[in-house]
């Protein structure tokens, strides 16, 4: 039986349209095998058969996030005028070049979630322009990591903060989305990057824990799974 289900498993994520696993990637990345002692073979079809449902979880993760949509919203809380006083208080002069002040990101509800529930992911923006280069083009990029391959990106999405403007000022920026029914649990790490005039120039890491249930305390419980 076990062995029809890890063949059954295997051909699931080697087959699936949206994701191209290899029998390499299984042995090098997921399978653990090798940590079983020489001739324990007992100890190694375990691992064999926790490999493909590894597998099989990051293939549905990747179907399930891939076709999830992100929405988002922009808003200019304060104007360039604003913010240049503010930075001249401070330091005196204008810089020469537009440049990023502030960058604070944050997770709401917070970074415990269950399926089907809203997260907001919601950024602190400020730019101040400079004498020289006035334009400041703002955008914000979001990924979203596998939880069990944390370099494996399933998703990003890019966003024109300031379209309207094209200036300095002080912004909040929310790309808000529902993480799917049927999505494995764990710990989903979420990166945004921020960029001005097309160059990165800042990043924050706002990693979500998918939990079963969350008690009446708002702490996250994980459904153990054998």
């Amino acid at each position: 039986m076990k062995s029809r289900l890890l063949v059954a498993i295997i051909a699931y994520a080697l087959v699936n349209p949206v994701v191209a696993f290899s029998l390499k990637d299984l042995k090098d990345n997921i399978d653990r095998s090798y940590k079983c002692k020489s001739g324990d073979q007992g100890c190694k079809n375990r691992e064999h058969l926790k490999a493909a449902a590894r597998v099989a979880a990051v293939a549905v993760a990747v179907t399930l996030i891939t076709k999830m949509i992100i929405n988002y919203r922009s808003e200019r809380i304060a104007k360039e005028e604003q913010v240049s006083e503010e930075y001249k208080a401070k330091n005196k002069n204008l810089p020469t070049q537009s440049v990023v002040t502030e960058y604070q990101t944050k997770t709401i509800p917070g970074n415990v979630v269950t399926p089907g529930q809203e997260v907001i992911i919601q950024s602190d923006i400020v730019v101040v322009p400079g004498t020289r280069q006035k334009t400041a083009l703002i955008e914000e990029r979001i990924a979203i990591y596998d939880n069990e391959d944390n370099t494996r990106e399933l998703k990003n999405f890019t966003k024109l903060v300031n379209g309207k403007t094209k200036a300095g000022g002080r912004y909040k920026n929310e790309f808000s989305f529902t993480l799917p029914e049927g999505l494995p649990q764990g710990v989903y790490p979420i990166k945004t990057e921020l960029l001005l005039n097309g160059v990165v120039v800042n990043t924050a890491n706002n990693d979500i824990q998918l939990v079963m249930h969350v008690d009446s305390f708002g702490d996250g419980q994980l459904v153990a799974i054998n």
